[in-house]
């Protein structure tokens, strides 16, 4: 569900502490220069260079219906998003420029120290930081200037401001360029980022060329060396200078088409290493590929990564979880060659969202009751039911519990769960804030008429004491195996942080996923016996997995029994979590030790014994990850298994599909995320119908949306 904080930024650069005695060769970063390499090219002509924001769009996080006073020429018209940081403001353009500065007019009241980040898009969905400001002191009037050297050909310039002592805003952003000679994709050539011509004979790469050194190096620790791994040089190398976990990337301004990746070792002493690589596509999403687990490693080896089949990329993270010494690369190398798919869409699945019914107020779910009826059944989050048929929202609400419920922000009426063989036992279950502020979750009665729920019928199967008002959970939901699962929050705090740790305290029940049997003759319920925490000590028994700050919207694959698990995230990356049908419970995953992929704040943590998310997003554009549902309906096969999420700030919805040849393997292999579908509005939940049939429900516009295949 929606957050309080609502937006961060990517790729920020981590600081980790700790101590180790590497041999000496490694406690050296390199001797050669830090500059990549840039090929010898005689740059075109340039035209002087104009402030050419005014012909772009404006968009802002808050008040985006004033953005454009920002880009308007005018000092005294201002756009404000009369919130704190963090926040984003974006100028986007129709046609390629090719960009040599950027002007930030500051008004800020009072002065003090700000922290900003600059982004420039190229086209193709992705971004790259162009330059970060931190603690920069600014004041109302001041003029903060970015040079782009070498000039860069970009769509979009996006500013995301972390920390500000007032309301974020901006007098007037400028952005200084030219017409780019030639759009990606024409005849004649394309402009490079640098402002140089390509003939169309040199426009592309030839397959197995290693790609990395046109890149762009971002690392946790030692950024200032990153060049150095994608350099061609072994003998140069990048190193963290700590111990794992690490992480070290190669971004890419375009799109390119990747078969093999080849990572060489900067290893003293040698011994068992784990790391995962991460790709990302374009859909601003990055999806886990591969992982080595407790490898043995040395200096000097070389560790292969085929992708098959090859991949469009914009991007390749290796993160080092495990290592005997810090962490290091001599050269990570990426064989590929330029897409011709500047979208990066081929063989991806394709789907849309048409509206399908309106006239809801603040829906969180839609499911069905599994009774052949063809009834949709959406949850409103101030405290009511509501039947749809047809697309018709019925009048008179289902169950309206309103007077006990406890609304809005992340509490209220927030799911419904219909058990198996409902048509005969004519009861369901709701999970709900009361007005004690607690989570409830409870079993009602469906009266004669099978389109109304008596809530005087209610019997409180479990309440969940919550310390806060926010990361209360939500879903519950029937597994394959009959025994209901609850998703229940980390409990919040003022900070956001779960500061008490509560998600990896197994004496409580927040910040984890319980599996209960309600069904039974147990009264309240009871715990399955093969839970994996019944009878250990320090324990609760009603514990499945643990690790989670929120689970909003998880949901099982009624073909494969899977769980996918989206994980609300803290201020820098939102996650979803794969668990197999065939697991025994008890993963841990991570939360407040790590945040999607990466340690919690900068941190130096320990992933021994957690498990890694298989896809995660940074918050750019986005804030809070919402599902989820798998597609198992009749009419589009090409969506067949992918399992659907959205983000509930930038609404947009993507798909996560893992490749068949990879289904038998590590649950890390082969995953692979479709390019997101925006709804243009806020999305609280994906949720299907009795055929298979998936629905997105639009928070602020009160609509239903119907996932369509293309």
């Amino acid at each position: 569900m929606r957050k309080t904080v609502l937006l961060a930024t990517a790729l920020l650069v981590l600081s980790f502490f700790g101590a180790c005695n590497p041999s000496e060769e490694l406690l050296q970063p390199g001797v050669t220069s830090t500059v990549d390499p840039q090929p010898e090219t005689t740059a075109a002509p340039t035209p002087a260079s104009e402030n050419v924001a005014v012909k772009g769009t404006a968009d802002a996080f808050e008040k985006s219906q004033f953005a454009q006073l920002a880009i308007d020429g005018d000092l005294e018209s201002i756009w404000n998003s009369q919130q704190l940081a963090p926040q984003w403001f974006s100028v986007a353009f129709d046609s390629f420029y090719l960009v040599d500065r950027i002007e930030l007019v500051v008004t800020q009241l009072p002065a003090g120290p700000t922290t900003h980040e600059v982004w420039l898009g190229s086209g193709s969905d992705t971004r790259v930081l162009q330059e970060r400001l931190i603690d920069v002191h600014t004041e109302d009037g001041q003029i903060v200037e970015i040079a782009v050297e070498p000039p860069r050909r970009l769509d979009e310039v996006l500013i995301v401001t972390l920390d500000s002592p007032s309301w974020v805003g901006w007098r007037e952003v400028r952005v200084f360029g030219s017409p780019a000679v030639e759009p990606v994709g024409e005849a004649g050539g394309e402009t490079e980022a640098s402002g140089t011509e390509r003939t169309a004979a040199e426009s592309s790469t030839p397959v197995e060329e290693n790609v990395a050194s046109v890149g762009s190096a971002f690392a946790s620790a030692g950024e200032e060396f990153a060049g150095q791994a994608i350099d061609g040089e072994p003998d140069t190398f990048w190193t963290a200078g700590l111990p794992a976990p690490q992480w070290y990337s190669v971004s890419f301004d375009e799109l390119y088409v990747v078969d093999k990746l080849e990572l060489e070792i900067a290893q003293s002493p040698a011994g068992p290493t784990t790391h995962e690589i991460w790709l990302g596509n374009g859909s601003s999403t990055r999806t886990m590929y591969w992982r080595f687990d407790n490898q043995h490693t040395e200096d000097g080896l070389t560790l292969e990564v085929p992708i098959v089949p090859p991949r469009s990329i914009s991007e390749v993270q290796v993160l080092t979880l495990d290592s005997p010494s810090w962490v290091a690369w001599r050269e990570v190398k990426v064989f590929g060659s330029r897409s011709d798919d500047p979208v990066g869409d081929k063989g991806l699945p394709k789907f849309d969202l048409i509206k399908t019914a309106e006239g809801l107020a603040l829906p969180v779910q839609v499911t069905h009751a599994g009774d052949g009826s063809g009834r949709l059944f959406v949850v409103e989050q101030e405290g009511q039911i509501r039947v749809v048929k047809d697309g018709v929202v019925e009048e008179t609400p289902f169950l309206d519990i309103s007077s006990r419920v406890r609304c809005c922000g992340e509490r209220g009426l927030l799911n419904v769960a219909f058990p198996p063989g409902y048509v005969d036992k004519n009861y369901f279950y709701a999970s709900y804030t009361d007005r004690a502020g607690d989570t409830v979750i409870s079993r009602f009665k469906t009266t004669a008429n099978p389109d109304r729920a008596d809530p005087e019928s209610e019997e409180v199967v479990l309440l969940i004491a919550q310390p806060d008002q926010v990361h209360n959970g939500g879903r519950i939901v029937f597994g394959p195996d009959g025994f209901l699962y609850i998703g229940s929050g980390d409990g919040g705090h003022p900070t956001l942080k779960d500061v008490e740790n509560r998600a990896q305290d197994p004496g409580t029940l927040l910040g984890k996923i319980l599996r209960i049997d309600v069904e039974s003759e147990v009264r309240p319920y009871g715990i399955p016996a093969d839970n994996p925490f019944v009878e250990v000590d320090g324990h609760r028994g009603e514990i499945w997995a643990l690790g989670l700050r929120n689970p909003w919207g998880f949901a099982f694959d009624k073909v494969t029994g899977d769980l996918y698990i989206p994980d609300a995230g803290h201020i820098k990356h939102e996650e979803v979590n794969f668990q197999p049908a065939a697991s025994r419970g008890g993963e841990n995953y991570g939360w407040n030790i790590k945040e999607g992929s990466r340690c919690f704040e900068s941190m130096s943590c320990s992933a021994q014994g957690l498990t890694s998310p298989v896809v995660e997003y940074d918050h750019v554009y986005s804030c809070a990850i919402v599902g989820g549902a798998v597609y198992r309906g009749n009419d589009y096969p090409a969506l067949d298994g992918v399992f659907f999420y959205g983000d509930f700030c930038s609404g947009r919805v993507w798909g996560l599909k893992r490749s068949e040849a990879d289904s038998n393997g590590s649950i890390y292999d082969g995953w692979l995320s479709t390019l997101p579908v925006n709804a243009k509005v806020p999305v609280s939940g994906v949720g299907e119908d009795e055929e298979g049939n998936l629905y997105v429900t639009g928070y602020q516009d009160g609509a239903l949306y119907l996932i369509t295949g293309e």
